[in-house]
């Protein structure tokens, strides 16, 4: 694939999260990393994708960041710092990529399993307040859901 092939590629891919994200009222974005030119259009989606939903967002106000910080015990991270910048959130590290947390969204940088997706449930609707059709609400973290 040649770079003109490349950009057309993220301008179509980036176009068809834009307009879903406008029908969900969350921006999505898919990101191609510096450094890892070779990507397989089977695996387009399944990591390093940006979902914001509040785009100013520095602090969390309907969880604490204690809460949110808790959700990440069932990835078993490798480490998590703090987001710095004057936002809360997080920095949370595995031996194949990391989760930015923030107040306003995420960054996945990390392959998304079944296990990142209960995290992303609970963060899209306890943090982010956001609500599945016909799903009932649940504040319990990932973590106290076993």
């Amino acid at each position: 694939m040649n770079d003109d092939d490349r950009l057309t590629a993220y301008e179509i891919i980036n176009r068809t999260a834009s307009d879903v994200g406008t029908k969900w009222g969350v921006f999505l974005q898919l990101n191609f990393p510096p450094g890892q030119s070779k990507f397989s259009s089977s695996g387009l989606g399944h990591r390093n994708l940006t979902m914001l939903v509040f785009r100013d967002r520095k602090k969390f106000t309907n969880v604490s960041e204690a809460e949110v910080k808790h959700a990440f015990d069932p990835l078993k991270p490798t480490a998590i710092d703090n987001a710095g910048f004057g936002y809360e959130g997080f920095r949370v590290k595995f031996s194949d990529g990391r989760i930015d947390c923030l107040p306003g969204g995420v960054h996945l940088w990390c392959e998304i399993t079944p296990d990142v997706l209960r995290v992303l449930d609970w963060l899209f609707t306890t943090a982010y307040g956001l609500r599945q059709r016909d799903q009932p609400v649940s504040h319990q973290s990932p973590s106290s859901a076993d």
